[in-house]
């Protein structure tokens, strides 16, 4: 019997502290550094913090992380807010990290989906935050240059419509020499991307595969992609970097939780990425 019960007592300590850490949902902050000479040396130390699927939720601790890690700037990749109820959320969160770093944003599902989604961008206008439409901004630093590019949303979740969508908004970015960072939500979409001249795509959308197995593994991708050709179990992309054609891709795991299962081991994330020159 004290066999047993000692058993159990384990057995239930085990599984508190096993839902404890699946959780968990203070901030995470993931690191990469990026080498290449194409950035040249003027970007040597260059930071970029990358926030996403943010769905206007509550991230306590969010801006202090944000200032304590100094970024250069701050992309934003896609779904600051909800496909319903108030942006206003949103539009405050670019107005306090407009205060830190100048911001580059893109569109996501959740934003498009709006009806009010040109009157949200026309309060992010007013602050400075640049959205980027199927088009690019030069960056100069120590006498070098990079681009930073970004491409709307798809928005749509049948395949032929989101296949249709992203080659047009590929043919309005022309090839480039240079470095190039191109910000787009869906990183599921990766296989479109990958032969198409970028150095790097900071993307999001995939919230970490919503809830992952205690190594890592994500389980399922959001609903709004189910149709658009990529797995709804086990995605191929879902959290942190994948490299094919020439092209990195860093996913960010998002920070809200617009759903209703819960993120399980699977914290709120933001993304730091430091060019290094060789």
């Amino acid at each position: 019997m004290k066999t047993k019960t000692l058993l159990k007592t384990v057995a239930v300590a085990g599984g508190v502290l096993c839902a404890a850490k699946g959780l968990d949902d203070r901030i995470e902050t993931t690191e990469y550094k990026i080498k290449s000479k194409k950035t040249g040396r003027g970007f040597n130390g260059f930071r970029i913090v990358q926030v996403s699927d943010y769905h206007c939720d509550s991230v306590p601790g969010l801006i202090d992380e944000i200032r304590a890690l100094k970024p250069d700037i701050i992309a934003s990749t896609g779904d600051l807010v909800h496909d319903s109820g108030s942006y206003m959320p949103g539009v405050r969160l670019m107005e306090r990290l407009m205060k830190i770093a100048p911001v580059y944003s893109v569109t996501g599902n959740h934003d498009l989906w709006r009806a009010d989604y040109h009157e949200l961008e026309k309060e992010l206008d007013a602050l400075g935050v640049k959205t980027l439409h199927n088009e690019c901004e030069f960056l100069t630093r120590g006498g070098d240059e990079i681009r930073i590019a970004g491409i709307d949303d798809p928005f749509s979740r049948d395949k032929s419509s989101v296949e249709e969508h992203m080659e047009n908004a590929l043919a309005k970015i022309p090839r480039y020499e240079g470095y190039t960072v191109l910000l787009f939500h869906r990183a599921n979409l990766m296989d479109m991307l990958k032969h198409r001249g970028f150095d790097l795509i900071l993307a999001g959308h995939m919230h970490g595969g919503q809830f992952r197995l205690p190594w890592g593994t994500g389980v399922c991708e959001p609903r709004s992609s189910w149709g658009s050709g990529g797995r709804a179990l086990f995605p191929k992309y879902f959290a942190g970097m994948y490299e094919g054609g020439g092209t990195k891709m860093i996913v960010n795991r998002g920070l809200g939780n617009p759903m209703i299962i819960p993120r399980l081991f699977n914290r709120p994330e933001i993304t730091v990425v430091d060019f290094v020159c060789d």
